[in-house]
């Protein structure tokens, strides 16, 4: 979607803790956008994208986070390790990320990783050492799943889960989001059904 010269970017910092097990249940940042909905004035925003980088700042020199993970020296020809992380942006506070999707009501934008690490097809015995990392990284973003943007009057929610990625065990990691949105009058129309909607949550 074109950006117009009356559009906002808007941007904040989350943090969230896995556990020491690299496991990390569904959460969620509430991204305040207070200053600029209002039911009472029917004052909105049309969200047109939502950008979310994921970030480690102790990672060294540069505070990048890593897509790949496990320790690849303990990997034997029979060690296979999954790992999958989720990220995304709702108006409803799902209980589990297991059931958001790009059919799920109020979802705005999806990614997903999965990483697998372990041997390869051709690998040897343990000792042969031989190892493979593949990472699969899939975006649903706004453009594709609201191409007229996504209409909005309460906070936006930026849910995480996270299963065994080992290289995030107990550490802060931040997602920093950043927002392309539209100032828009709601009608009365619109705001029915989303209060609709909110009753039905």
């Amino acid at each position: 979607m074109a950006k117009g010269r009356s559009d906002l970017i808007l941007r904040d910092r989350l943090q969230f803790v896995p556990d020491a097990s690299g496991n990390q249940t569904t959460v969620y940042g509430r991204f305040d956008l207070s200053d600029f909905v209002s039911t009472l004035e029917r004052k909105g925003l049309s969200i047109k994208e939502v950008n979310i980088m994921l970030r480690d700042s102790n990672a060294g020199n540069t505070g990048n986070f890593s897509f790949s993970q496990g320790d690849d020296s303990n990997v034997s020809a029979f060690d296979v390790s999954r790992s999958q992380l989720k990220v995304y942006a709702t108006t409803r506070a799902y209980e589990n990320a297991a059931d958001v999707g790009i059919a799920s009501p109020d979802v705005l934008h999806v990614e997903q990783w999965t990483t697998y690490l372990g041997p390869r097809s051709d690998a040897g015995p343990p000792a042969g050492g031989s190892i493979y990392l593949h990472s699969d990284h899939y975006v649903f973003p706004v453009e594709n799943l609201h191409p007229d943007g996504y209409p909005v009057v309460t906070d936006l929610l930026i849910g995480v889960a996270m299963d065994n990625w080992t290289l995030a065990q107990s550490k802060t990691l931040e997602m920093d989001v950043m927002l392309v949105a539209e100032p828009i009058t709601i009608s009365q129309k619109q705001l029915t059904e989303m209060l609709v909607q909110g009753q039905d949550q």
